[in-house]
């Protein structure tokens, strides 16, 4: 069993919030669905023999030509970044009616947004053979490069333009491994600045024991209930010393059914037990002929999560992918790793101890720095700690979609990471 079917049943409990009083609201297909309002590319980059993978380029609302280029991914492995698109940080919002609505607080405000699908087989990315599905986030690394290479080839204008990679969830494998695959290659024309990851699932080994920890402080289970599995954990590990990731994966599904058993809860979200996001509307929406139009993908089938590309890659991977954050580091790029804190699933507990685990330098200085208040409008919106060119985030009131959850945050956030400056957002 994976997380996936976590991800499934979460999905289909939710149903999406009207438009609220004064906000814009676009027509359907005769008033263009909104998308005039914008400035935007979309289509396919084909990687001969593989596949294709599926951009949607937004430009800046401010300075397109001088702002800055960030490349947002959504996780799964194989979940669309449309979902980002439209349900998070894009400038688009999609309504319970099959409408779109401005997002006040988009990133596109400040920069250019290139959404893309990836692996081969994600969203509209196509893949031309089943042997061609990646099946690790190195792997995926290598394509996602030449894509990057391809598309500059396509839009030269983001040649030596400052690039910062986005995502959250299982991209917090996947960025570090394209940080790193970026490094290796040293194209000339790719200026890597820094690597944005929220909510994300890096490591195993460090994030899941926090499950416990997180699960007790929030009142989902009680102090005896986390002692017990604990114990058992650590005995499965003294019998099991050989196959160590599965004593995790159990110890994971132990708490994860000590949470559930007796409520219903939105594991991304544990303030709720429904989502904000209905998977028929979206389905509905990029399986529309006039909205396939637009983006330059034809006859295709859409989906959130592909199974398909998601069965390849194993949930509970211990490869540490810590070592390609540490390679980054040392090259300057700068990591800057937020957390929704009310996601259950890749909780800010587990985030923040993998924080603390990586191994770059001056870490002790890291891990034993005081956290600081990061306010919004003079509004506390969290709390932070940062040395040299790592910050770690926790972000109030925001499960596991934080650009969804705290949309005026996000924008600040994502601000604050370029100016490499988080004082008070004002």
């Amino acid at each position: 069993m994976k997380i996936l079917v976590c991800i499934l049943v979460v999905l289909s409990l939710g149903v999406l919030p009207g438009c609220g009083e004064g906000e814009e609201r676009f027509g359907r297909r005769e008033e263009g669905w909104g998308f005039e309002a914008e400035d935007y590319d979309a289509g396919r980059i084909l990687l001969e023999p593989y596949g294709s993978l599926f951009y949607a380029l937004i430009r800046s609302r401010m300075d397109p030509s001088n702002d800055p280029f960030v490349i947002w991914l959504n996780g799964g492995p194989g979940s669309s970044s449309m979902f980002g698109l439209l349900m998070e940080n894009g400038p688009w919002k999609l309504v319970n009616d099959g409408d779109l609505e401005r997002n006040e607080y988009s990133w596109n405000n400040i920069a250019n947004i290139l959404y893309v699908d990836q692996p081969f087989g994600t969203g509209f990315s196509t893949v031309s053979s089943s042997e061609y599905l990646v099946k690790n986030e190195n792997e995926a690394a290598v394509y996602f490069h030449r894509f990057l290479v391809s598309f500059i080839e396509k839009f030269p204008e983001y040649k030596h333009r400052p690039l910062y990679l986005t995502g959250e969830s299982y991209a917090g494998r996947y960025i570090p491994a394209i940080s790193n695959e970026i490094i290796k290659q040293n194209y000339s024309t790719i200026n890597l600045v820094g690597c944005a990851i929220g909510n994300g699932n890096f490591d195993p080994i460090v994030q899941i024991p926090e499950l416990s920890v997180y699960a007790l402080e929030n009142d989902l289970i009680t102090k005896d209930q986390a002692d017990k599995t604990l114990i058992e954990h650590l005995e499965r590990l003294k019998l099991n010393r050989g196959d160590r990731i599965r004593c995790y994966e159990n110890y994971f599904w132990q708490v994860w059914e000590l949470v559930f058993s007796h409520r219903a809860l939105n594991g991304y979200d544990i303030r709720t037990s429904s989502t904000k996001w209905n998977v028929q509307e979206l389905t509905n929406f990029f399986n529309n002929e006039s909205i396939q139009k637009r983006l330059n993908v034809y006859q295709s089938e859409w989906v959130l999560v592909s199974q398909m590309v998601h069965s390849q890659f194993d949930m509970f991977d211990t490869t540490k992918i810590s070592s390609n954050v540490e390679i980054g580091l040392s090259k300057g790029i700068r990591y800057f790793i937020f957390a929704g804190d009310k996601d259950l699933n890749c909780n800010w507990r587990g985030i923040e101890a993998w924080s603390n685990s990586i191994g770059f330098d001056c870490q002790d200085t890291f891990t034993s720095s005081r956290y600081q208040k990061w306010n919004v409008d003079g509004e506390e919106a969290g709390e932070f700690k940062h040395h040299d060119n790592f910050t770690f985030l926790r972000v109030y009131e925001a499960g596991h979609m934080v650009p969804m959850d705290q949309p005026k945050r996000s924008l600040a956030m994502l601000q604050s990471f370029i100016k490499n400056d988080f004082k008070d957002i004002i």
